[in-house]
């Protein structure tokens, strides 16, 4: 199977506009994204989805691969469905372009959790991250992963579901990491938004609302979103520790 990864990166967001090609340790956030996906071996090729010509400049300035698309997507897998449009592949992996610690090792868990589904009329699938922290719990940015028991999604939510009413379980952190076949990206694209999805904010749960099943698989720990300039320190700081130590003469 030929696997396409594509990073949608847009210009205009409410909190952090630019965001995509904020520097982070002195290289734009999309650079970085792009490194983690081309490291996945699961990949056979990487490519930027953008609307905006300052991205696509940088992704001229650092070699990175993009297409052009319509500045009119209300969401990141509506940018995938025009990209799967033109190019033939098939998986395509949508590799979030604000996640800059993402590990190549989760790419390759989600697109090989689709590889393996597809044998069960599944077209689509996702990461979730096992455990939650009490921060996590209360933010209202952090989607939450309700797992079946055949490694399937039962619901997302904004809301740290399960609800505690009889025996506690773990919370789970869903990682926005999807992997679709291009039937699953067209399907998408010309369905209307259903009123959980719009009452959520989560454009994966309209395959939920329209019956089809997405299955699920855990991914490594570890990867923060930059949802904010504060969360590029964070990640700076991250990256810091993770260089190895310079011998002393």
């Amino acid at each position: 199977m030929t696997v396409l990864a594509v990073i949608p990166a847009r210009w205009a967001s409410t909190r952090f506009p630019g965001k995509p090609v904020t520097p982070i340790a002195g290289k734009p956030m999309i650079a970085h994204v792009w490194e983690k996906a081309k490291e996945a071996s699961s990949i056979d090729e990487v490519l930027v989805a953008t609307d905006d010509d300052r991205i696509a400049k940088v992704c001229d300035d650092y070699g990175m691969a993009y297409e052009m698309t319509s500045a009119d997507h209300a969401t990141g897998t509506d940018r995938l469905a025009e990209v799967a449009a033109k190019r033939e592949a098939d998986v395509y992996v949508n590799v979030q372009g604000d996640e800059p610690l993402i590990d190549p090792r989760s790419i390759d868990a989600v697109a090989q959790c689709l590889m393996e589904s597809v044998f069960r009329s599944i077209h689509v699938a996702t990461g979730y991250i096992e455990g939650a922290t009490e921060e996590q719990q209360q933010s209202k940015s952090v989607t939450h992963l309700l797992p079946s028991l055949d490694g399937c999604v039962i619901s997302f939510s904004r809301y740290p579901i399960p609800y505690p009413m009889g025996e506690p379980m773990t919370p789970t952190v869903h990682v926005g990491l999807y992997a679709f076949t291009a039937s699953a990206l067209d399907r998408f694209a010309h369905w209307q938004q259903g009123p959980v999805e719009k009452a959520e904010s989560i454009e994966i749960i309209r395959f939920l609302e329209y019956g089809e099943r997405i299955a699920a698989t855990p991914i490594q720990p570890g990867s923060i979103g930059v949802d904010t300039p504060e969360d590029v320190a964070r990640v700076e700081e991250i990256l810091k520790k993770a260089q190895p130590k310079k011998a002393e003469a």
